[in-house]
């Protein structure tokens, strides 16, 4: 059972639902890198897995993009997206509207960070109209990491009668929330949408061995993470095992003296034991180092899930708390979180049964006793105040605008709110970092093509580089987006590449033919394969005519988008004659 939960996120896995395509879906995460992002649109625009040959075929990815516009959002940290490697793509920009970057006050001495990583997504049945919504929670941020994760997945029919179920409010105030640090109309309109399936559903199927379910929000109004979620942890704690990469020794004693007699385990890292978390009386065990070890591969492997094992003493029953929050006073005590417990049903798991699971003798077992404690890294300190800094230079950034120079390109101006002191903090926008210089109020860009202006910047604070998302009045979005379109699509085999692709019924097996294609074009004749791919775009929008005829339709919307110079002569009289034709079809 632990190993099943501790499988690879998959996240094609998560947002596809055989049978099913996604009406709307909302993503909660802490960070976030721009690569894994756009496997969103790919999984929701019903197409196939994100991999390196799709990012390297650009109608791929347009398209990707086109077909989920409007079908989800995501919520994150402001300051945790990560920079991509391929800082020259412009297509980011095009998710702009995606993201909702969160930056909470300050609360004593820190920031409070918006920390969950929860998927609500709505889901439909094109053959029988059945509708179905799926909460999936997770430990794992909307990225590539290595790190050991947990995922759950509960699925619950949409009725045609509201239950209003008691049961459902704590997530439904989590989604009120979310809408609430919204300002998009079309985002909020998505999130009432998600809200009023929620109160259609009368339950969420559990499998065995678990029985019931249970939402946790944490960080949110009326939802105290201590109050109502540690202290009912707490309340009877007998049996308890702690996985957590973080932990404090304080949250850990709380466990430890719930019922002291009874067996305790702490899973966490390294670097987070301490000498007094060894009161755990049953051990403290973390990854083994070989697995950690970065000398010797490129890449390590160490624990990111957050799972609570407990039998509670009174009803003698078993739970499992899993999500985002670790062992910490932050998790509990400051941060937005989210846990869902799962009941096990009776007899169907005990803490020696889970525990052997994890820790036993075999040379396949991940987790070691951890029998010393690692010194303090010197590093973690400079990071951490480099982190507090590039925080301070978000929440003093108020917004930019944009407007246009004389020779038509584009001059963008940052505003402040206040004054930013301490360590020097450097900016620029994604995909111009030829730009960067000192962060001020009234820092200019001057001379962006249309196709650089974006709401996504590049902020520096020492070692630290981030990208973060700046309220920017004044793009002309529309024309912006089509200078985007054209700086991708920019000849005319691309051009014909990408109108039979929205063609295909075959995406997989189109892209391997297209990419045959284009090298032949780099060894051959253009003219030649131009006209060969252009007889084979007439025979698909033949068929399409018949089976699909609103993807003729769609055809306009890319002709309008496109640069004149890569329109194939004669094509757009290919295009009419093929539009009128579906026109008296409909009359007849």
């Amino acid at each position: 059972m632990a190993e099943a939960l501790f499988n690879e996120v998959m996240y094609n896995e998560v947002l596809a639902s055989d049978g099913f395509v996604v009406d709307y879906a909302v993503c909660t995460t802490y960070s976030l890198d721009m690569p894994t992002l756009l496997s969103v649109p790919f999984m929701l625009g019903t197409m196939s897995e994100l991999t390196d040959d799709a990012m390297r075929s650009p109608h791929y990815v347009l398209e990707a993009i086109n077909k989920s516009a409007g079908k989800f959002a995501v919520f994150c940290n402001a300051g945790n997206i990560h920079v991509p490697q391929n800082t020259k793509t412009n297509i980011y920009s095009l998710l702009e509207k995606s993201i909702v970057q969160i930056a909470l006050s300050s609360k004593g001495k820190g920031f409070v960070n918006f920390h969950p990583k929860v998927w609500v997504i709505k889901e439909s049945n094109p053959e029988n109209g059945n509708e179905q919504l799926k909460v999936v929670v997770m430990s794992r941020n909307l990225n590539t990491s290595e790190d050991l994760d947990v995922v759950c997945e509960l699925t619950g029919v949409v009725g045609k009668s509201p239950t209003n179920k008691k049961k459902h409010k704590p997530l439904l105030d989590f989604l009120l929330w979310l809408k609430n640090q919204a300002k998009d109309r079309n985002m909020r309109k998505g999130i009432d949408e998600l809200c009023e399936a929620l109160n259609h559903v009368r339950k969420f199927e559990t499998e065995l061995p678990f029985e019931d379910y249970g939402f946790f929000p944490m960080g949110i109004p009326g939802y105290d993470g201590r109050e109502c979620c540690l202290n009912k942890m707490l309340d009877h704690a007998a049996e308890t095992i702690v996985i957590s990469p973080f932990a404090d020794e304080s949250i850990v004693q709380q466990f430890v003296q719930s019922h002291p007699a009874t067996k305790k385990t702490l899973i966490t890292r390294h670097s987070s034991v301490t000498d007094k978390m060894q009161t755990m009386n049953d051990g403290v065990y973390a990854v083994k180092e070989v697995m950690t070890d970065r000398t010797e591969k490129d890449t390590c492997v160490d624990i990111h899930e957050k799972v609570y094992f407990i039998r509670n003493s009174q009803d003698y029953l078993n739970y499992l708390y899993l999500g985002s929050t670790n062992a910490t006073q932050n998790g509990f005590g400051r941060n937005v979180e989210f846990l869902l417990r799962l009941q096990f049903k009776p007899y169907n798991m005990s803490y020696d049964k889970f525990r052997k699971e994890l820790i036993y003798d075999g040379k396949d077992c991940m987790f070691e006793k951890v029998t010393s404690v690692m010194p303090q890294n010197d590093k973690d300190k400079d990071d951490t105040e480099n982190e507090f800094q590039l925080n301070k230079a978000i929440r003093a950034i108020d917004d930019a605008k944009v407007s246009v120079s004389n020779d038509g390109t584009y001059d963008v101006t940052i505003h402040c709110k206040r004054y930013i002191d301490g360590t020097s903090v450097f900016i620029y926008p994604l995909c111009s970092q030829a730009l960067r210089q000192e962060l001020t109020n009234g820092t200019e860009f001057k001379s962006l093509p249309l196709a650089s202006v974006t709401e996504f910047y590049v902020l520096e604070v020492g070692n630290i580089k981030r990208v973060v998302k700046i309220d920017t009045k004044g793009i002309p979005i529309e024309e912006r987006d089509k200078a985007i379109f054209q700086s991708v699509i920019n000849t005319k085999s691309k051009f014909i590449n990408y109108l039979a692709f929205m063609l295909t019924d075959n995406p997989d097996e189109f892209l391997a033919e297209s990419q045959q294609i284009e090298r032949e074009l780099l060894q051959g004749s253009t003219t030649a394969s131009d006209f060969e791919m252009t007889t084979s775009l007439y025979e698909d929008m033949v068929k399409a005519a018949y089976a699909s005829p609103e993807k003729i339709a769609a055809i306009k919307n890319i002709m309008d988008k496109a640069d004149k110079c890569v329109i194939p002569a004669n094509f757009e009289n290919m295009y009419n004659q093929f539009a009128n034709a579906l026109k008296k079809t409909r009359r007849l």
